[in-house]
């Protein structure tokens, strides 16, 4: 994969990082390493609502499909899960899913970290994007992990003017609300206290999303989008989809994505994007 860059395409005010935070991202952990793990596959090609939410059709992306990754990170002795993907009992064929999308998950998270030797009562820290269902969907795995969720993002999800909004699964949100280990964050955080992964505050998918930073020492940083961008398009013709919470924070925090990934040289990973997610080394293979 080539190093990221893209164009320019909102004519917003640059958002400048924070000089602390830049210091603390020229730091990198020498034991860092990140995994890609498969976490389902949404089959959008013949879902009739595909426009009304992205607000282009399906031939205005090459792959009207979103991936579904989780993402392990290991620093030392300590260890992170970027989201929680499409649970593990989703069917390995295509599937009618939540919403009338399709989807499969032919491999199931648990086998991925135990092909690693990685057991879910061990990670450190479960990170979440947002508290979408399809981020959510392997949350009871780690019940005993610290869970980082920006306040915002909780407030929203167990809102009663939001409950039934697109997305949230409120079951378990609640299920999450029980747990003694949830950390409620505002704005940035650093995760492991060495600057080397930092969750960035970028609302306007929900009131709370967030993306996360990842400083590796060789392959170099790496920005994970979450739902701030769902597909290359999206940047390619500066669409903001229609089912955001909110269109001028979602352009403020594009940007935001867009300076990070300019300023650190550093590549953008759209997340949810079929075409990139292809491109990816998948566990056991790491990045680091």
């Amino acid at each position: 994969m080539t190093r990221f860059f893209f164009y320019r395409f909102f004519c917003l005010v640059s958002l400048l990082i924070p000089l602390k935070l830049q210091a603390n991202l020229e730091m990198a952990d020498s034991q860092l390493r990140l995994y890609v793990l498969e976490c389902g596959y949404m089959d959008m090609s013949g879902w009739p609502y595909f426009e009304e939410m992205y607000g282009v059709p399906h031939n205005a992306v090459e792959i009207a499909a979103q991936a579904n990754p989780c993402f392990l990170i290991l620093n030392g002795d300590k260890s992170l899960i970027w989201d929680g993907g499409l649970p593990d009992h989703t069917p390995v064929s295509p599937s009618p899913g939540p919403h009338g999308v399709i989807v499969s998950m032919p491999v199931k998270l648990n086998d991925q970290l135990a092909a690693i030797d990685i057991s879910p009562e061990t990670i450190n820290y479960f990170a979440l994007s947002h508290l979408h269902f399809d981020h959510l969907g392997n949350w009871n795995y780690f019940k005993t992990s610290q869970v980082i969720v920006q306040e915002l993002e909780w407030k929203a999800a167990n809102s009663k003017n939001q409950k039934d909004q697109l997305g949230y699964n409120t079951s378990i949100t609640e299920s999450l609300a029980s747990l003694d280990n949830l950390l409620l964050i505002n704005e940035d955080y650093d995760v492991f206290g060495d600057g080397s992964v930092m969750l960035i505050s970028a609302p306007g998918h929900t009131s709370g999303s967030q993306f996360i930073v990842i400083k590796l020492r060789d392959f170099g940083p790496v920005i994970i989008s979450g739902d701030v961008i769902h597909f290359r398009e999206e940047l390619e013709h500066g669409v903001v989809p229609k089912f955001n919470i909110d269109a001028e924070e979602s352009k403020n925090s594009i940007q935001k994505i867009v300076d990070y990934a300019e300023k650190l040289d550093g590549e953008l990973w759209i997340q949810h994007d079929p075409v990139q997610h292809k491109q990816r080394m998948i566990s056991p293979q790491f990045y680091q």
